[in-house]
């Protein structure tokens, strides 16, 4: 009956420590998906206002700020991709290694 119990718990962690690792891996895809297109348009925006001197007819940010802000913005939001692929594969390493413990206890 103990281990049964322990057994539980050990799965009940594991998909509560799950369901945070997932909300957190949805949120850093999400600005991924959203960060490197805008942050890609952005520099090509800050590029074109270099090359055609129209610094009034697209917005008030400097040109340079645009192409280097928006670069930057870009390669962190895919920084941030890269971290949520990490985490998932730490999440699964997790899970095995909760199956294997709970496998040793039930042949106890």
């Amino acid at each position: 009956m103990a281990v049964k119990i322990k057994v539980f718990l050990y799965y009940t962690g594991f998909w509560i420590t799950f369901a945070a690792a997932f909300a957190a891996m949805f949120g850093m895809f999400v600005a991924a998906v959203m960060g490197v297109p805008f942050g890609v348009m952005l520099s090509i925006f800050g590029v074109a206002v270099l090359v055609f001197r129209a610094d009034f007819v697209i917005s008030e940010l400097s040109p340079q700020l645009m192409l280097f802000g928006g670069m930057s913005g870009a390669f962190f939001a895919a920084f941030l991709g890269l971290l949520a692929v990490k985490l998932g594969y730490a999440v699964s390493r997790l899970f095995l290694r909760i199956k294997r413990r709970c496998d040793r206890l039930r042949e106890w």
